[in-house]
């Protein structure tokens, strides 16, 4: 019955043709009937065995009564694993999404080590002075981005994608192919509006500062057609989401990073060097180099994606002619584009503060960033990118009580996974600093400022990673505009705060660890008005469970952080870091971190959470996969 070529009985729809050959997902079905919402579990142990299927009802005949109603649907609920394209569907259990969650963390750690190596390759071969300038201008095509075709609006995709799922004939096939033409015109007539206003962009960001702002716009020029590729990316990813394919675009920014390092290997081996008081020409082999061969990561990090679209049957053909749901889609996407523009207002203001300060100060900041991103990549945008297709399925098809049941999984998967990472960086964010980034023309100075500003914005993971969760929760709602509330309150805080930041500094190269506290204030301030927000639209958020993982999971964390420290007092550490330098402080975190994580685990062994029963599986896959 779940044969690819489908089957001689009434009523069953024929695959589209694109989908032949290729390989399903675990719960693949060619089904009857538009596909129902998934099914609501409420377990976070994963399956350990996958229930038994069952074909798919057959049509009634006049030969009999009709099924009940109510028992037809509870069977249709029961049997469906979830949404998909072209008729294909997706198994949207909680055991799912946590298969899906641990496949993904190999890909996203690989992403993050090799972005960390990255930026560690910036600040040592180039210095902070070039890394600033580069930095800026390798961002642009980012903000650009998420302006027009970013994460915000694929992330506002997902219902249209739940919707033509669910509703066309074809399973969504055609719509796929109008999105990916339009967005495709779309994100190339941006790209060359751009680059012609590279040198605007670049003044916009730095202002009259102490960052070379000729070299930054030399780098602009070659780095700004990133933008189609970034945007065609987007969609793409967006689209294999929806459809329960997610290792593919984990790995994609992998490949992106090789080649950047690749890059920057290259320069550190034949590069001259690049001097930021000199003279810029933007036809000199070192910024040709530079600029090339980072756009170059952006291509492949598109093209990679092809292959994984083609074998989950979707046709990119181009179609041209716009599909009216997304016409429908431009008002809201007015939401996304102003949720965007009013965030890049409060990066722009970080920007032109910390060039104002310090010419260390913009590249600082990104590392700091990076930093943060290194464990939200491996596990919030991990359960993001599994979560989010399930919370589009429910928030179209009006589950409350499932929506209000993937708030409190993430909610409290987010907190479990980020808490000991934070209590580890805040106690050793200095360590963590020298021992990965004092070396070439990175010096102690500039090493112990970015420990600092880890040390006092780590705490920003946790509202960051809950503000993403809320606004997909009110986009897979249908409700747009609420997300760009949230933001406005979020930057007017975060700006306001970092313009007073240069007046109570106590010198100027600390500007940059009161940008990272105004910005993680911000985000505090989102994630209260979000979860009001929530709670006000669905009802109670089952925030007794929340805070009784919050508790728990806080205490460990802290009591973890203290130990650690205490071990690091006692054992001889000064000594090691005096006879080895850097190296010893790589060892030094190392040994703390170690400690942290057991004296953590070991006491929420005891707490009986059920979060342990999520991320038990999740870590034994993980090192299952890593020993492969």
């Amino acid at each position: 019955m779940n044969d690819e070529r489908g089957s001689s009985e009434p009523g069953l729809r024929r695959p589209d043709p694109g989908l032949r050959g290729r390989r399903r997902e675990a719960g693949s079905s060619v089904l009857p009937h538009p596909l129902a919402p998934p099914p609501v579990a409420d377990s976070f142990a994963p399956d350990s065995v996958s229930a038994p299927q069952r074909p798919p009802a057959r049509p009634h005949t006049s030969a009999g009564p009709p099924p009940a109603a109510g028992s037809q649907a509870a069977d249709d609920r029961a049997s469906t694993p979830g949404g998909g394209t072209g008729g294909r569907t997706r198994d949207s259990s909680d055991a799912s999404l946590m298969r899906s969650t641990g496949s993904m963390a190999v890909a996203n750690l690989a992403s993050r080590i090799t972005g960390f190596v990255r930026m560690i390759l910036i600040l040592t071969v180039l210095g902070p002075a070039v890394a600033s300038a580069f930095n800026t201008a390798n961002t642009l095509p980012n903000m650009i981005t998420e302006l027009v075709l970013g994460s915000v609006l694929t992330a506002m995709f997902m219902p249209l994608l739940a919707k033509s799922a669910q509703e066309d004939a074809d399973g969504g096939v055609s719509f796929i192919r109008r999105l990916l033409t339009v967005t495709s015109a779309l994100a190339l007539v941006v790209t060359v509006i751009a680059v012609a206003c590279a040198p605007l962009l670049t003044e916009l960001n730095l202002g009259d500062g102490e960052v070379n702002t000729s070299l930054a716009t030399a780098f602009a020029f070659l780095l700004l057609p990133q933008i189609f590729f970034y945007g065609v990316f987007s969609v793409m990813l967006a689209v294999l989401n929806y459809n329960g394919v997610f290792r593919p675009g984990a790995w994609a920014p992998v490949w992106n990073n090789l080649v950047a390092i690749a890059t920057l290997g290259l320069f550190a081996v034949v590069g001259s060097g690049i001097d930021p008081a000199a003279q810029v020409n933007i036809l000199s082999p070192p910024i040709l180099l530079l600029g090339l061969g980072t756009t170059a990561g952006v291509v492949i990090q598109a093209l990679v994606l092809v292959p994984a679209l083609r074998r989950a049957g979707v046709d990119l053909r181009p179609q041209w002619g716009l599909d009216p749901r997304i016409k429908q889609f431009g008002g809201h996407a007015l939401a996304g584009v102003t949720y965007v523009l009013i965030s890049q207002v409060g990066l722009v203001m970080t920007n032109r503060i910390g060039a104002a300060a310090d010419e260390a100060a913009i590249a600082i900041y990104q590392t700091y960033w990076l930093l943060l991103q290194v464990p939200y990549g491996i596990i919030g945008v991990t359960l993001l990118t599994a979560i989010n297709p399930r919370l589009a399925d429910n928030g179209v098809a009006g589950r409350t009580d499932a929506v209000v049941r993937d708030i409190s999984l993430g909610t409290r998967l987010s907190l479990f996974g980020l808490l000991p990472v934070i209590a580890f960086m805040t106690a050793f964010g200095p360590t963590i600093a020298t021992g990965l980034f004092r070396y070439g023309n990175f010096d102690a100075a500039n090493a112990e400022v970015l420990g600092l500003t880890l040390a006092f914005g780590a705490f920003t993971l946790i509202p960051y990673a809950i503000v993403l969760l809320q606004q997909r929760v009110f986009y897979a709602r249908e409700d747009y505009w609420t997300p760009t509330v949230m933001i406005l309150a979020i930057t007017i805080v975060r700006v306001v705060l970092s313009l007073l930041v240069p007046t109570v500094a106590d010198e100027r190269s600390h500007v940059v660890i009161g940008l990272a506290l105004a910005n993680g204030i911000g985000w505090v301030v989102g994630a209260v008005a979000g979860y009001i927000l929530l709670r006000r639209s669905l009802g109670p958020l089952r925030g007794r469970e929340t805070m009784r993982s919050a508790v728990w999971t806080l205490g460990a964390s802290v009591v973890g952080a203290l130990v650690a420290l205490g071990v690091d007092w006692i054992l001889p550490m000064d000594a090691l870091t005096d006879a080895i330098g850097s190296i010893g402080f790589v060892l030094r975190a190392g040994v703390a971190g170690v400690v942290t994580l057991l004296v953590t685990g070991l006491i929420l062994s005891r707490s009986r959470l059920p979060e342990l029963d999520t991320f038990t599986p999740i870590v034994r896959g993980l090192v299952g996969r890593l020993r492969r």
